[in-house]
């Protein structure tokens, strides 16, 4: 695709249109959910591209920034637990959770109730960085909405809920 076909293209999906084009094929699809899965893979880019700039000068990854804030709000969990929240690969959480214990934010501890098991907790330093991280994004992320208001937030906020529990099942 041409540039010109890309500002095309991109002129139509901002004014909630599909090219004709894209939908040759799709007859019996509705538009609306062609539009709704593309602009939550624009987002979804968009949000990964503002956290690793974000969490690049800590050495982290989103992934890290996901583990230490599902700990800060459910406190110490088993990798397993973790994992099934998170939805990232056993490898990729098992990478995570060790860098984050090279940088002393979590640590690993014997699960009493699973002598097998293992539970990874926040370090006081990961309670301190994930809290003061988590109040920066915000502001951050309040400052980029600024200009939708209250109640069209409180939409959208329901609207990406809906379509995530349509992706969870």
């Amino acid at each position: 695709m041409s540039e010109v076909d890309l500002k095309r293209f991109d002129t139509a999906l901002r004014r909630g249109e599909v090219p004709g084009d894209l939908m040759a094929g799709l007859e019996d699809v509705d538009p609306s959910t062609v539009l709704t899965v593309m602009w939550a893979g624009r987002l979804s880019r968009r949000v990964d591209a503002f956290y690793q700039e974000r969490l690049r000068p800590q050495g982290l990854k989103y992934s890290d920034y996901s583990v230490l804030l599902i700990l800060r709000f459910s406190g110490a969990m088993s990798p397993k637990a973790i994992n099934r929240y998170l939805a990232i690969t056993s490898g990729g959480l098992t990478k995570s959770i060790q860098r984050l214990e090279k940088a002393e934010l979590v640590s690993r501890e014997p699960d009493p109730a699973d002598g097998r098991g293992t539970l990874i907790s926040l370090s006081k330093e990961g309670q301190r960085t994930v809290t003061r991280m988590f109040q920066e994004d915000m502001k951050a992320h309040e400052a980029l909405l600024r200009d939708i208001s209250a109640d069209a937030r409180e939409h959208i906020a329901a609207s990406l809920r809906n379509l995530l529990e349509a992706y969870e099942g």
